[in-house]
């Protein structure tokens, strides 16, 4: 009896490698679709910043990489801004 089915098993597996193995093969083939231009610029980036005053609460800031770098663009800018203007006023006497 065991021996009759493994016989079987060995049958059914023996007809459904070659299928699979035939699947696999064309599969990938008709799958791929044209290649579409990737643009990185639109990928979306999630970074967590930590809220002042407590050391667990943060907030999750989701924005694409362009929004990104115009943020960071825009605090430099800021940050040369506010240096400048402290460095060109007069010292009190």
């Amino acid at each position: 009896m065991l021996r009759r089915h493994s016989l079987a098993l060995i049958i059914a597996a023996a007809t459904l490698v070659p299928a699979a193995v035939q699947a696999q093969t064309a599969a990938p083939a008709a799958a791929q679709p044209a290649a579409v231009p990737v643009d990185k610029s639109q990928e979306i980036i999630c970074k967590r910043e930590k809220e002042t005053g407590s050391l667990v609460k943060a907030k999750r800031t989701c924005l694409t990489r362009q929004q990104w770098a115009y943020v960071q663009d825009t605090n430099q800018q800021f940050a040369r801004d506010l240096n400048n203007s402290t460095m060109s006023r007069p010292g009190s006497q």
